[in-house]
């Protein structure tokens, strides 16, 4: 399975949106997500897979597809930090809900 077959979903379900910002927050932490970090909030439901947020970035900004790996390698760094905070599960799975410890690459 490659990085791009990777389905990630939120953990958090409590946030804030203020038209062009979310806030998230947990018990410890809280952080926001502008622009293009809010579409991928909403996008991270478990249902797509990271191949699949990538295009529909570069469809919605317009890019061309030679742009598709360096959006990926920004979304990826993005995932993981959203990770490192406990916003994010990397690799959903609806059946066995595990949770990879690993950063992506």
């Amino acid at each position: 399975m490659s990085i791009g077959d990777y389905t990630p979903c939120r953990k958090m379900e409590f946030f804030c949106d203020e038209r062009e910002e979310i806030t998230i927050a947990n018990s410890t932490d809280a952080f926001r997500l502008r622009g293009i970090g809010r579409t991928i909030w909403y996008l991270l439901d478990g249902k797509h897979t990271i191949n699949q947020i990538t295009e529909q970035l570069c469809r919605n900004l317009s890019l061309c597809e030679d742009s598709n790996e360096e959006m990926q390698r920004e979304l990826v760094v993005l995932l993981n930090m959203l990770h490192k905070r406990d916003a994010i599960i990397i690799n959903w799975d609806p059946l066995y809900k595990l949770t990879l410890s690993q950063e992506l690459f």
